[in-house]
């Protein structure tokens, strides 16, 4: 067989290869496959072979059983200085500090500062990306400081490592583990060269380091900011020695544990929460609150692993993880692209194919074998240190199996088709064939049951007529020639046509035809295949059958309109009770609803109040309060919907709405819901028409949802101390000339307090409780002047209220009159003035020999995590 014919028996899969592969491609570039390339490289993590321990570094844990034993968090800054100083005095190679300490703890300050100034192979840490954390002020003047920021992929896990980024003055800073890596190989007279400058590559002993590129390996448009590296982990925290905090500061170190070793002093308790998802979990955690601590792995085990590839990398020559070309990994997801189209074609072209049980089962297993193969390469190229593409190769080799089979498939069908239709003369209708002249060639019994003994086959009648006539049915017009099902089947169409009459004298037969050409091998219509059938008792079955569907569709419109009715009715309903109140209770129509069902809920409470509202109600008629009323509360109302929450009821003025989800929605719709009201407002500016404002209140708590009333009339509530409390939040924003307070449990419980602009308050004892409640300010709707004169002065506004409540009242009074000088507007920070007068005033009338040391406690001591 020629070279030419054999391209041509295998055109489909030569086709098809290329054409899939460039789909493959193109999804893989539009970041679709990005996730599932991911996903495969952490179990290719996770079905590595355990790597042996690095002896190299010992990890100082500090976990829970540890913060006991000091009895305080952040520890105090003596404890600090003898656990640096005892590690010290195990003649380490460099120590790193992988704790916040921008703020001094007492007792022990000035310890602390010389052992640091001491230390001269001591690192610590400071966060430059993003919300920053400054470094340890010693640690920062002597430039022992790395940055500890670490490179989140978009499901949370961390794949990548950061050598080095710029700083807050622009200056490139060298990161945590880099600087300790750099110190210990210094001693091995190991340094950083630049080897390429222009594509930024760097040599480290044996090792050469290649920037991140944001398409490397699996990842699409990755932000490839900083200095980045592919982490090659080595492990969990069981890979390192290790020894807890409490064990060295009780001098229970084993001989030579630390000596010329990497000591790194981190994190482990739950409690300080810093943690972070790795290959080593298996899948994919957008929610990173999904899993507890113990399943992920602690931040100071990050900064070891990094460290041990650089180490092993510049000394051993261990591999890092590397990535092809882009036009290797085209030509990588071309080749199997073309196996699963030659698999696919191999099987379909074999006599196994006939066997129709058989043979799916046997190209299925195939295809698997080939996709198993894929991933079995992309795993052992892992091993050596290679990550190659393994989902889009496997996408393209399934694609190219199913194209070829789909198109087989359709050839083959096209044949059966085509035998099938040679055949029509066997079933139960007429069967007309005429050859390209339009002459008769066949017909068959059921025909010349149909149209009469007349009608005979071209052969057999000499050139005579047939004794009949096609009429357009209903009519006395000859039937259109051209239109006929056999024309046009000689035209190559396949043609349809029920409203043919036949007549005999005076006997009409109306019959239904169907035209279907048949081709020769070389493409023209050889014959055309008439079949038609007597449809009389269908034309009677048709008339009754219309009569009928017109008697369903006026049933139809009739049940159309009741189902209108009682969708009006459900939507008014649901405007009475919401559909989020039912799903709550568990129920998806209001039908079902009971009295007395009820259900225990975390919810987010939120109440808003219009200021003033009796005061202009006064110079307004009823219908003109009704009118106000609904014209505030329609533009509120979107703001809730919007945020996932929903009104449970409207109480004069005011609104009362829930949130089921995170307490982020309710304060989110807090902020929204101020500044549909200044846009609103805006539309009011006309004399006569006061600016509207009001006041919004959120807790967060337990609460009991259900429903409650009698026999004839239920309602549904909700009941709980969360609620009463919610409501008394909003009162005190009357109280601070406010717009918007949260309580302790809402403020807590928020994703990412840094994402709104929040200040501390006070701490009150609202109607109700026992005990006090902390109430915080979110000021993001504010006016821009008012929000930046509040972000001004926050830092000192809350230190003024730390003084206040420990009894430095002329401290505080100073902070106080500093915020108002800067933003005079600021009625919390006068309020809290006039206490600071009012206290120095009872303080002189009371005791004149009073004391500042007596305190009281307020708050908590705040870290870095």
């Amino acid at each position: 067989m020629s070279l030419k014919r054999k391209v041509w028996q295998w055109r489909a899969p030569l086709i098809t290869a290329p054409v899939v592969a460039g789909i493959a491609i193109a999804i893989n570039s539009l970041g679709w496959l990005e996730t599932q390339e991911l996903g495969m490289l952490d179990r290719f993590f996770r079905w590595r072979p355990k790597e042996a321990p690095e002896d190299r570094i010992v990890i100082v844990t500090i976990d829970e059983s540890d913060i006991r034993q000091v009895g305080q968090w952040p520890m105090p800054d003596r404890q600090l200085a003898q656990l640096i100083q005892k590690i010290k005095e195990q003649q380490p190679a460099a120590i790193g500090l992988d704790l916040y300490r921008d703020l001094p703890v007492e007792p022990g300050h000035q310890e602390l500062v010389e052992v640091l100034q001491s230390t001269d192979n001591l690192i610590g840490v400071e966060k430059v990306i993003g919300a920053s954390v400054a470094a340890q002020p010693t640690l920062a003047q002597l430039e022992q400081v790395g940055i500890a920021d670490v490179v989140l992929d978009d499901d949370g896990k961390i794949r990548r490592t950061l050598l080095s980024h710029k700083n807050k003055e622009d200056e490139t800073q060298l990161s945590f583990p880099a600087l300790l890596s750099l110190l210990y190989l210094e001693k091995q007279d190991i340094h950083l060269e630049m080897v390429d400058p222009e594509r930024m590559h760097l040599r480290l002993g044996k090792a050469l380091f290649v920037p991140f590129s944001r398409n490397d390996g699996g990842y699409v448009r990755a932000n490839a900011g900083g200095y980045q590296m592919l982490l090659n982990y080595r492990g969990p925290l069981k890979q390192f020695g290790q020894i807890s905090m409490t064990d060295v500061l009780d001098n229970q170190i084993p001989p030579d544990l630390m000596r010329d070793r990497i000591v790194l002093i981190g994190a482990t308790a739950p409690s300080l929460n810093d943690f972070f998802f790795t290959p080593y979990i298996s899948g994919f955690h957008r929610n990173r609150n999904l899993l507890i601590n113990s399943e992920r792995t602690p931040g100071i085990v990050i900064h070891a692993n990094t460290i041990s590839q650089m180490l092993s990398g510049a000394l051993e020559g261990r591999a890092f993880l590397q990535v092809w070309s882009n036009e290797a990994e085209v030509l990588w997801i071309m080749v199997w692209s073309g196996v699963g189209a030659a698999i696919a074609w191999r099987w379909r072209s074999s006599s196994i194919a006939a066997h129709k049980r058989l043979w799916p089962s046997l190209l299925i297993l195939n295809v698997v074998f080939g996709g198993l193969s894929t991933i079995a390469v992309g795993f052992v190229a892992f091993l050596y240190s290679w990550w190659i593409p393994v989902v889009t190769p496997l996408v393209a080799l399934v694609g190219s199996a199913i194209v070829v089979t789909d198109y087989h498939s359709r050839k083959l069908l096209r044949d059966r088709d085509r035998k099938l239709t040679e055949f029509l003369e066997a079933v139960p209708v007429g069967i007309s064939i005429v050859d390209a002249r339009g002459h008769s060639y066949f017909i068959n019994k059921k025909a010349t049951e149909i149209l009469g003994p007349g009608v005979i086959a071209s052969d057999q009648n000499n050139g005579k007529q047939p004794l009949y006539h096609n009429y357009l049915a209903g009519t006395d017009h000859l039937y259109p020639l051209a239109n006929l099902p056999v024309s046009r089947a000689l035209k190559g169409e396949y043609a349809t046509a029920n409203d043919i009459e036949i007549r005999q004298g005076d006997k009409i037969i109306p019959i239904e035809a169907w035209g279907t050409p048949i081709y020769d091998e070389e493409g023209n219509v050889a014959f055309a295949i008439v079949a038609f059938q007597n449809i009389s008792d269908r034309k009677q079955a048709e008339s009754e059958r219309q009569a009928f569907v017109q008697k369903l569709c006026e049933l139809n419109e009739d049940l159309e309109r009741s189902l209108d009715a009682e969708e009006r009715l459900t939507e008014v309903a649901e405007r009475f009770v919401p559909n989020q109140f039912l799903s709550f209770l568990g129920y998806e129509s209001l039908v079902e609803v009971k009295v007395g069902d009820a259900v225990e809920q975390e919810m987010s409470v939120l109440f808003s109040d219009i200021r003033n509202f009796t005061t202009l109600s006064e110079s307004m008629t009823p219908d003109e309060n009704f009118k106000f009323i609904n014209g505030v509360l329609s533009r509120l109302e979107p703001a809730i919907i919007e945020n996932n929450g929903f009104i449970d009821k409207y109480i004069g003025d005011a609104i009362m709405a829930l949130f089921g989800g995170e307490p982020d929605n309710a304060v989110k719709a807090a902020i929204s819901m101020l500044e549909k009201l200044s846009e609103y407002n805006t539309t009011r500016g006309r004399p006569g028409r006061p600016q509207i404002k009001i006041g919004i209140g959120i807790n967060t708590g337990s609460l009991m949802l259900g429903t409650v009333g009698g026999q004839n009339r239920i309602d549904g509530t909700v009941i709980g101390d969360a609620v009463n409390l919610a409501a008394r939040i909003e009162t005190l924003t009357k109280s601070y000339g406010v717009s918007l307070l949260i309580t302790q449990e809402t403020f807590i419980k928020l994703e990412n307090p840094n994402d709104y602009h929040i200040r501390l308050i006070d701490r009150v004892t609202v109607k109700g409780k026992s005990h006090e409640v902390t109430v915080y300010e979110v000021f993001d709707a504010e006016l821009p002047e008012v929000r930046e004169g509040k972000l001004k002065t926050r830092a000192n506004f809350e230190q003024g209220i730390l003084l206040f409540y420990l009894n430095n009242f002329k401290e505080a009074q100073v902070l106080f009159e500093h915020c108002l000088s800067i933003h005079p507007g600021d009625t919390v920070a006068q309020i809290y003035l006039d206490r600071c007068h009012q206290k120095e005033a009872e303080s002189l009338l009371d005791n004149p020999e009073h004391s500042e040391n007596h305190s009281q406690s307020f708050g908590g001591e705040s870290s870095h995590p």
